[in-house]
């Protein structure tokens, strides 16, 4: 007996170690994060978020497959492949296209878009071909031909990880061997060219292969779905492969506390879809590096390469998507939606491997604000790049950032709650409902009460279908200063409650439950330098003063130029004084938020809407949300 209970207890502590330390090797995907997701099809969202979704599911995502005579389908076709002699990247649509429908699906039910999604799954499949090449590039340019001198300029393996990922997730929304085998297929033909190291993989796109490197992702993806050792071990080459290249080296660059400039070009999109691929295999490996690596260039991203919309921003005297130097700032830079869209995706997930509410936080700044101001009103085009001082344009129907915009909304739905340490985690704030299973015998109806994101109150309605115990935890919104929260007309104690973090909320759940939280949501300004330095010393060559403005969640702006023709002008007014000449006005057609009237003299006075609403939503809207206010 002595014997079996030590043997016993040596077993419970190894894997208490196993569990405790696993970071240290690798421990089976499967293995819980810090939150698990919720299927969208349990979560209805309504409000603001609601009606982006319905617009670009009644927009985009119904028409995408038949546009322009079906082109971004019949691209597949063996008879357009061989025409085809360019490297262009339009293959990508389809595989988007297939994820965010899917989600859309899974989320609405809607049986319209449902047979879309078969009929367009089943055209694409038809014409892969027998050594599992689902992409758009004739023979010789593909990354099967060793011959081509194109590969450095290619977006081969780039759209070939969007069918794997649009694959999938049909896969989980409709499950299919058809579906399934193809994106392993695809895999295959990836192992093959790449898998062995014989063909190195940062030597096949462009941005110095970070648009090549960007695999890992659905790499890892693969590996979930079927346990194949290889895929993971293909996941380990390319992390090996970038490490090794001169300029590339995320990992190591990240270690040195290097800026996300410095590595490849600097290209917001494709270093922040590496970034998602590393923490993925950060998930199934548990290997710490990866994740402290993440988290460092999050940071880096964070502080220095954020709009005050939450769009990853740069392009100011260079290309208009690569990152701007470390301490840089200018009120007209570029966000490409492509960029909020990984910036969404990223946040998304790191909420899932850590809890923590500051990825929560970037995810609800960026959708309410760089999102929805990147999406025009028609649901079917998005801009191509957003300017939080500037003129709104309207991409091209097949320019890649509106199929982006359509995935970064259906990303949203999934996160609004997720599952934590046997309880809930209200993540964002939206009008709207979740049905979500906590046990086989206790599943919870979670109720959304609010006018969010332009009230700050929110009653939320908790019924689990018996009496139960579980935790609840609530963000606090990291500008939301002095945050009540109510619990059946008992006020919680106002020092328990912190901005930027999560109260945890742990009480004998009965048949229903009100909670009340008020965010107090004051006008805001916010102030940021635009600023040279003389190359001989320490002394501004110049420096001017900016400020904006933002209520609760939402950034405002301008709704027009000043003056009806200037994009500037210097107010001089006092930092104190500045939110004075704002007055709240309403009774506006279809207003929902509240607007303000600025008023400081000396011009015409100005309506302040919400960011994703100035400039009409149309393209040729001017939208201003910095204001030059001093110059020294």
């Amino acid at each position: 007996m002595a014997v079996r209970f030590f043997k016993t207890c040596f077993f419970l502590v190894l894997l208490l170690l196993c569990r405790t330390n696993g970071r240290a090797g690798n421990i089976p995907y499967d293995s819980l994060p810090a939150d698990a997701y919720i299927p969208p099809g349990q979560v209805a969202v309504d409000g603001l978020l609601g009606s982006a979704m319905a617009l670009s599911e009644h927009g985009r995502l119904r028409t995408l497959p038949e546009w322009n005579n079906g082109a971004l389908i019949k691209m597949f076709t063996p008879e357009a492949r061989k025409q085809n002699q360019t490297t262009d990247w339009y293959g990508e649509h389809a595989g988007k296209w297939l994820y965010a429908a899917s989600l859309a699906v899974g989320r609405t039910g809607n049986d319209t878009l449902r047979k879309l999604l078969l009929k367009t799954a089943g055209y694409l499949v038809a014409n892969q071909e027998a050594d599992g090449y689902m992409g758009t590039y004739s023979p010789q340019l593909r990354i099967t031909s060793k011959a081509s001198l194109q590969h450095q300029k290619s977006w081969d393996v780039w759209s070939l990880g969007c069918m794997v990922l649009g694959l999938l997730e049909l896969n989980k929304e409709i499950p299919d061997e058809r579906y399934l085998g193809a994106a392993k297929k695809i895999g295959e033909l990836l192992l093959k060219t790449f898998g062995d190291g014989a063909a190195n993989i940062t030597n096949y796109g462009t941005r110095y292969g970070y648009s090549a490197t960007v695999v890992l992702d659905p790499v890892v993806e693969l590996y979930k779905a079927t346990h194949d050792q290889r895929y993971l071990n293909f996941g380990e080459l390319i992390v090996k492969e970038v490490e090794q290249r001169d300029g590339l080296r995320l990992i190591a660059s990240m270690q040195k506390h290097k800026d996300l400039e410095t590595v490849a070009d600097g290209k917001a999109y494709q270093i922040i879809w590496n970034l998602t691929g590393l923490a993925k295999l950060y998930e199934v490996t548990h290997k710490p590096q990866y994740l402290e690596a993440v988290e460092s260039a999050w940071k880096n991203i964070r502080d220095y390469h954020l709009t005050i919309t939450g769009g990853p921003w740069g392009g100011i005297g260079k290309h208009k998507e690569c990152f701007n130097t470390k301490g840089y700032w200018n009120p007209s830079g570029f966000v490409e939606t492509c960029s909020i869209m990984a910036w969404i995706q990223l946040n998304k997930l790191l909420l899932h491997l850590t809890g923590e509410a500051r990825y929560a936080q970037e995810t609800e700044k960026a959708a309410y604000n760089a999102l929805l101001g990147a999406q025009l009103s028609d649901g079917q085009l998005w801009t191509y790049h957003s300017f939080t001082n500037g003129r709104i344009f309207a991409a091209n129907y097949n320019d890649c950032c509106p199929s982006s915009g359509a995935m970064a909304l259906e990303e949203l739905t999934s996160i609004i709650y997720t599952k934590r340490q046997g309880g809930i985690a209200c993540n964002l704030f939206t009008p709207g409902s979740a049905t979500i299973a906590l046990s086989p015998n206790n599943t919870v109806q979670l109720i959304q009460q609010t006018r969010y994101p332009f009230d700050g109150k929110i009653k939320l309605i908790v019924k689990p279908s018996q009496k139960s115990s579980f935790p609840l935890f609530i963000r606090i919104p990291d500008w939301a200063k002095d945050a009540v929260i109510t619990v059946e007309g008992q006020k919680i104690n106002k020092d328990s409650i912190s901005s930027g973090a999560y109260y945890r909320l742990v009480r004998d759940w009965d048949q229903q439950n009100v909670i009340e939280l008020d965010f107090p949501m004051p006008l805001r300004v916010v102030r940021s330098a635009e600023f040279a330095t003389m190359p001989q010393g320490t002394a501004d060559m110049y420096r001017a003063d900016w400020f904006a403005v933002t209520k609760g969640p939402l950034v405002y702006a301008g709704n027009g130029l000043i003056d009806h023709k200037d994009r500037e002008r210097n107010f001089q007014l006092s930092p104190e004084k500045i939110s004075s000449f704002f007055t709240p006005v309403s009774g506006r057609q279809n207003q929902q938020a509240v607007y303000f009237r600025f008023d400081p003299g000396g011009i015409a006075p100005l309506i302040f809407v919400p960011f994703y609403e100035a400039g009409g939503r149309k393209t040729g809207g001017w939208r201003l949300a910095w204001f030059q206010n001093q110059i020294d």
